[in-house]
């Protein structure tokens, strides 16, 4: 019933470029907000629809809204985004990369991995930049408010929030969080439900997947001081990289630090980013090394992962210390010298310490160069001429450099984008009804489909704002060892805690994000998935909440 309604906007979706942290998202953007106003509801009622602009963004982007204004205060919230990762790995078939049936004509043509082969060759997959992650599940959740608009007689509100940015830093996500909580209270909406619709990931055919939460990810930034000094005399110094590489060894790929629940398990961490803080080459030792690295969650808390890594930070340093050590005392076996004591005395801080330390040494006159260095560093960040985490590390530099910290020490500090872990077994407002059931009761009787309930979205998404399922302990933690919190980075807790709501990820079969070979099951996205999200908002508006 909405194959063709669906048809020809996903192709208008994937057709219009729109690169994350760009200007081409406000053409995207342009697309959607035209065709909500050409839909008959929208015509008769303009206000009930618009652009939500975002806060102090570089590129004028905005959260597109439409608001289907029914009976009574029931409300399910439809969320996507509508931007996508770039082209340029598609090299010479950039040109058809927004094209799905010309794309697929030329991928014919190219060495490409043998399932990505099949699937094309079977002409079930929609091929392209942007079909799976989530132009399919933006053209679904479009063409179904525009269905439940049409109704007479409606009985409750669909909430649509398209936003940009989900590819980078969730700006978009973020600003929507103002936005749901000011409707809400303009118009006294009781929220049920948020669906997302990115896709699934599945190799067993026939057994679809929907996700009742979003993996968390938290960015711990790792500043080690180091004790400089001439590569010729690498014992009067302590080499920071030697540190941060230990560090490295006892995180990356570590499976102790993955969270588990039952069957689930998020991936070990990995760390993105390693290096000195030399500014140009010469013959010493560094005097500081920085690294930053991603670790995901599901149930551990900010604190739970500050603690542990204060205590690997210590360890690092012990262990690091005593190959120090015993590398002097083999050293001078050589020499024949005689080795002198080691008086270096480890530290481990985390930022909200050295920022105390700071404060109290020093008080006010830091206080106003600080609150001055982090105006510069997010004029950098408008400009997109350095990142959010590079932002961080400088403004850890700048502290640890303000109470002369010696080293060798270790800073624990966090950048953003923070996603926090949601599932709906940690929130207190409930369905009356089994998701899981009800989903699989739908999609049965209608595609004899079978789906598997996971509790967590792994590929971390704008649900973590959606809902709140952290406390006020976490908020004050988060705060405190984020540099720069509320200038250059910032999350509305305040609005964020007030929204209490059950989750889903339903959406279309994909494969290969972000890969020349990115594709989505064509059927999900004209008949199955539509139809499910319409069934099962149907029942949740229908039942007694």
């Amino acid at each position: 019933m909405f194959s063709e309604s669906i048809k020809s906007l996903f192709l208008r979706l994937v057709a219009t470029q729109s690169d994350t942290n760009t200007h081409r998202e406000t053409y995207i953007e342009e697309q959607i907000l035209y065709w909500i106003k050409e839909q008959a509801y929208f015509s008769e009622h303009p206000e009930y629809c618009g652009a939500y602009p975002i806060e102090n963004d570089p590129y004028q982007r905005s959260v597109i809204w439409s608001l289907v204004k029914g009976r009574g205060d029931k409300t399910i919230v439809l969320m996507h985004h509508h931007d996508a990762v770039d082209i340029e790995e598609y090299g010479k078939l950039k040109s058809v990369a927004l094209r799905p049936d010309e794309l697929i004509e030329a991928l014919s043509n190219k060495k490409i991995p043998a399932q990505a082969k099949i699937d094309l060759e079977s002409g079930n997959w929609t091929f392209g930049r942007g079909v799976a992650d989530m132009k399919s599940g933006a053209a679904i959740q479009l063409v179904l408010s525009a269905y439940f608009s049409e109704l007479e007689d409606f009985e409750g509100n669909i909430l649509l929030l398209s936003v940009p940015d989900e590819e980078t830093l969730s700006r978009g996500m973020l600003g929507a969080v103002t936005l749901m909580t000011t409707l809400r209270d303009q118009y006294k909406l009781n929220y049920l439900l948020t669906i997302n619709s990115e896709p699934y990931f599945n190799q067993t055919k026939g057994k679809a997947i929907f996700y009742e939460g979003s993996v968390g990810k938290i960015m711990p930034v790792l500043f080690v001081k180091g004790v400089k000094s001439h590569i010729g005399e690498p014992f009067n110094g302590f080499n920071p990289s030697l540190v941060l590489s230990d560090l490295q060894r006892k995180t990356e790929l570590n499976i102790d630090l993955c969270d588990v629940l039952g069957e689930e398990a998020t991936p070990p961490p990995v760390w993105v980013n390693l290096k000195d803080r030399k500014k140009a080459y010469d013959a010493s030792i560094p005097e500081a090394a920085t690294g930053y690295f991603n670790w995901l969650t599901f149930t551990r808390s900010p604190k739970h992962i500050m603690d542990k890594l204060v205590s690997l930070a210590n360890r690092s340093l012990r262990d690091t210390l005593i190959y120090f050590a015993d590398a002097y005392e083999n050293y001078c076996n050589l020499t024949g010298d005689i080795p002198e004591k080691i008086s270096f005395i480890p530290k481990v801080y985390t930022f909200e310490q050295i920022y105390q330390m700071a404060m109290t040494e020093i008080g006010q006159s830091f206080e106003a160069r600080y609150e001055e260095f982090q105006e510069e560093l997010n004029a950098l960040l408008v400009e997109n001429t350095i990142t959010l985490p590079e932002a961080t590390t400088r403004l850890v530099e700048f502290v640890q450099d303000a109470i002369d910290l010696e080293g060798p020490a270790i800073i624990v500090a966090l950048s953003g984008p923070y996603y926090p872990h949601v599932n709906n077994m940690k929130i207190s407002k409930k369905l009356s009804f089994s998701l899981e059931e009800t989903i699989n009761k739908i999609a049965a009787e209608k595609y004899d489909l079978v789906f598997e309930s996971q509790s967590y979205f792994m590929g971390i998404s704008d649900l973590s704002y959606a809902t709140w399922c952290g406390n006020d302990e976490d908020i004050a933690l988060i705060k405190a060892n984020s540099p720069g919190w509320d200038t250059i980075y910032r999350i509305p807790f305040k609005e964020l805690s007030t929204l209490n709501m059950p989750v889903v990820n339903i959406g279309p079969w994909g494969k290969d994000l972000h890969k020349t070979t990115e594709r989505v099951h064509t059927k999900d996205v004209y008949e199955r998935i539509p139809y499910i999200i319409k069934e099962l908002m149907t029942k949740c508006l229908k039942e007694d909440v």
